[in-house]
């Protein structure tokens, strides 16, 4: 339909430069009575081939014109990252060579003040091939609207026309916000940008409109819907006022963008992935860059949906979370979010990214590689693999009614390790546990959740947190926790150990062996703490022999005895002193002690009051270790023997004198 030009290229554009300067004289800074406002969401962009559809079009903002006996409308609408312009002009003929041409023209006024300057936009719609589309104003140059590729600029858009002897039918589309900001608007969601348009047929100026002054677009918003088998590809920037929401067997595909989301509310807006009905909804991101104006954003996946992200960034403070729920899958690479999560049947792979938080739960699967994850929890039956990797400040392992041992955990690179294996995990009748397995992965830092948890022992281990709700019931033995949280009715021995914080709830009871809270304790409802410390008994006789075998009781105030035990070979007994009771209104202290050491019929009691660990000697004044007296008999004896012997010599020496 459109005729190129070639040997007449030189003169078409020498008559073309005339032609736009004559433009500039027809400019008027009055505002036209007719102005009007014309704005349109689409989230159906049409085909660009000069066929002005109705349906194509249905969404359009419309309005009438008329120049001279030339009667027409002109429609207008945008996505969020092109706008999209179209004119139906009366004329009974077609140019279609250098010599009859017709030509549809759009002036913008770019930063909207009513006054034409340099750099404004232009798009010229011609009948023919070669002249050029995408312009500018230039006023200070003999062509007063050259194109921005003769000024080191990039053509951007592009258009198409066509006739039936009634009307002529003009269609292009250009984007809200190119990278040629010295040649193009820029425009976003919101903004308000004035226009006009010009017609020539058959070479001849027709006249303008408005007549004077000038028309608006503002720039609409609203959710991008796609279904059926729509295939929409965001590219470039581009700037949502709504949400995007894919469904049936439609894909969105975001590469080479910067996709902006004019949020002014966490959560305002979001992307999801839903409504499958028999098909698969699919999104495909590849080097992009999501801004979401410093609010939280979600994209969400629902039943079979799928999604691959290739080179994500976020703008910095723009956190994003990802959220797949039912079987619904994702591979996510060379990508930077902010948490991922996983639940029922759905599944990951993470490869060379960068995450603040994982959470996997149900019986979703992961699979991480040569990632680093600040947070990563599992839980219920989801099965993760991590491998050279890096988990900066926790990996978390939630279990329910399961009996497990835990030794030697401390931040370190691991080699290789399984929670199921290595913890002997045993999952009773109702109960769950994930399975957790690590490969060349450091962890900085280990955290534990175990609800109805059976008998379950924690030793000599260095965790991030600790938390023991339900029925359970758990040993920790030389344990070290940043923090500690016990609920419901679970019921934990703490040997040796330490937390920097503790906090009990419901009826939880924490009975605590020389084991403390360094930083913080809160006790709530009727929660319970337990505190004890070591006492070190020491027993003598009034020689200060060690005395074996006594028996040493504590006793409170009350009458209570609170520890009971015997001295070994050296006199020493090392028993645990309840020290005090602390609940949720106040602390109750269980001294002071009376310590009795007793052997046989001999005994004495002091009195201590056992606030720490502690060492105590009792004296058995009027006892004598029953080895003692025949040890000094058999002494007096060697000494006796000594003497008689002194005097049986000195006597011999006597006699031979005499």
């Amino acid at each position: 339909m459109k005729k190129k030009i070639e040997s007449l290229l030189l003169v078409f554009l020498s008559s073309v430069v005339v032609l736009q300067t004559g433009l500039v004289m027809h400019f008027s800074l009055v505002m036209a009575e007719e102005s009007s406002v014309l704005s349109a969401w689409t989230c159906k962009p049409p085909k660009i081939d000069g066929n002005i559809e109705d349906e194509e079009w249905i969404n359009a903002a419309k309005v009438d014109f008329n120049i001279t006996s030339y009667n027409g409308t002109i429609y207008i609408m945008n996505d969020g990252g092109n706008l999209y312009l179209a004119a139906k002009i009366m004329d009974d003929d077609f140019g279609t060579s250098f010599s009859d041409y017709d030509v549809f023209m759009f002036f913008f006024d770019n930063d909207n003040d009513g006054v034409p300057e340099k750099g404004d936009d232009g798009l010229f719609c011609f009948t023919i091939t070669g002249p050029p589309y995408d312009v500018f104003y230039n006023i200070t140059e003999p062509n007063a609207w050259p194109g921005d590729a003769t000024d080191g600029g990039t053509v951007d858009g592009y258009h198409d026309e066509t006739g039936d002897g009634n009307y002529n039918y003009f269609e292009c589309v250009h984007p809200l916000d190119s990278f040629d900001d010295a040649h193009d608007f820029s425009l976003k969601i919101g903004d308000v940008i004035g226009f006009r348009v010009r017609y020539h047929d058959n070479k001849t100026l027709i006249g303008d409109w408005p007549s004077t002054g000038w028309c608006y677009i503002k720039i609409a918003s609203g959710d991008l819907v796609l279904s059926d088998d729509d295939v929409y590809t965001i590219t470039g920037n581009y700037y949502m006022d709504g949400s995007i929401i894919v469904t049936e067997n439609a894909t969105l595909v975001i590469e080479d963008a910067r996709l902006t989301f004019m949020q002014t509310a966490s959560f305002q807006f979001n992307i999801t992935l839903r409504g499958a009905a028999g098909g698969n909804p699919r999104l495909v991101i590849d080097n992009a860059t999501i801004d979401t104006c410093n609010r939280h954003f979600r994209i969400v996946l629902y039943e079979n949906s799928t999604m691959q992200i290739n080179c994500v960034q976020p703008v910095s403070s723009s956190p994003i979370y990802l959220l797949l729920y039912n079987s619904s899958s994702a591979n996510v690479s060379e990508s930077t979010l902010t948490e991922i999560s996983l639940y029922n049947l759905a599944s990951l792979h993470l490869f060379s990214s960068g995450l603040t938080l994982l959470r996997a739960v149900d019986e979703s699967r992961a699979i991480i590689e040569n990632t680093n994850i600040h947070y990563l929890h599992a839980a219920n039956g989801a099965e993760v693999e991590v491998s050279d990797s890096t988990i900066t400040d926790a990996l978390s392992i939630q279990s329910s009614r399961t009996q497990c041992n835990i030794q030697g955990i401390e931040p370190e690179l691991v080699a290789y390790w399984n929670f199921l294996e290595n913890c002997s995990v045993i999952i009773e009748t109702g109960g769950h546990a994930p399975n957790v397995s690590l490969s060349n992965v450091q962890v900085n830092g280990w955290s534990f959740s175990f609800a109805d948890a059976v008998d379950t022992i924690i030793c000599d281990s260095r965790l991030h947190s600790l938390e023991v709700s339900g029925s359970s019931v758990v040993y920790a033995y030389r344990v070290y926790a940043q923090w500690a949280d016990f609920s419901g009715f679970s019921r934990v021995n703490a040997t040796d150990s330490i937390a920097d914080a503790i906090y009990l709830h419901g009826f939880s009871v924490l009975w605590a062996e020389n084991s403390t809270a360094t930083m913080k304790l809160q006790v709530y409802d009727q929660s319970m703490l337990y505190v004890n410390w070591y006492l070190e008994v020491y027993v003598v006789d009034s020689f200060w022999q060690d005395v074996p075998n006594a028996n040493v009781t504590v006793i409170r105030t009350d009458g209570t005895e609170t520890a009971r035990g015997q001295t070994n070979a050296t006199g020493w007994v090392k028993l645990t002193v309840l020290s005090s009771i602390i609940n949720a209104t106040r602390e109750y202290p269980q001294g002071p002690h009376n310590i009795t050491a007793s052997y046989e019929t001999f005994s004495n009691t002091t009195i201590v009051n056992v606030t720490r660990n502690m060492q105590v000697t009792v004296m058995l004044s009027d006892f004598i270790v029953p080895e003692l007296p025949m040890m000094f008999q058999m002494v007096m004896a060697l000494v006796a023997l000594s003497s008689a012997a002194v005097v049986l010599s000195n006597s011999e020496k006597a006699k031979k004198k005499c």
